[in-house]
């Protein structure tokens, strides 16, 4: 191999390396992207399971009012047959969780993800439900991750 093949080949190489590198270099943020997204999942899941619990008990007011279910060693405040949003005794309880500050504003509660550059944009957010028979509203915000 020639020194002028040699030149060619490593700018070429250093050419493709300047363009795909860009692709892979925010791995950290893809990482948290993907865990707020299972994190979503499985708020969406906890509040199911924590719906059917309630339909299953005849104490529980599963389409209006509130009421709670009892799960483990604790228990979950539910809200027209849902986990509570606003409330550490809602949809807090009903999930185990690490890596997320759980913050309760009105009747909604916001994960914000731990280490993200925008914590608040970086978070799942779930709303309890606003009608009677409604259900509630489960969001995730990745713009911050």
């Amino acid at each position: 191999m020639s020194l002028l093949e040699m030149v060619c080949t490593v700018s070429i190489m250093g050419g493709l390396s300047a363009t795909a590198l860009p692709h892979f270099a925010d791995l950290p943020g893809d990482a948290r992207k993907s865990v707020v997204m299972g994190m979503q999942g499985a708020m969406t899941s906890a509040s199911t399971l924590m719906h059917m619990k309630c339909a299953t008990q005849s104490g529980c007011k599963l389409h209006e009012g509130g009421s709670s279910v009892a799960i483990s060693d604790t228990t979950v405040a539910m809200s027209r047959g849902y986990p509570q949003g606003g409330d550490p005794a809602g949809i807090q309880n009903a999930l185990q969780f690490s890596g997320f500050n759980p913050v309760h504003v009105g009747d909604k509660t916001v994960f914000q993800k731990e280490g993200a550059p925008d914590a608040a944009a970086c978070s799942v957010t779930y709303v309890s439900p606003q009608v009677d028979g409604g259900l509630p509203l489960i969001t995730a915000e990745l713009s911050g991750c």
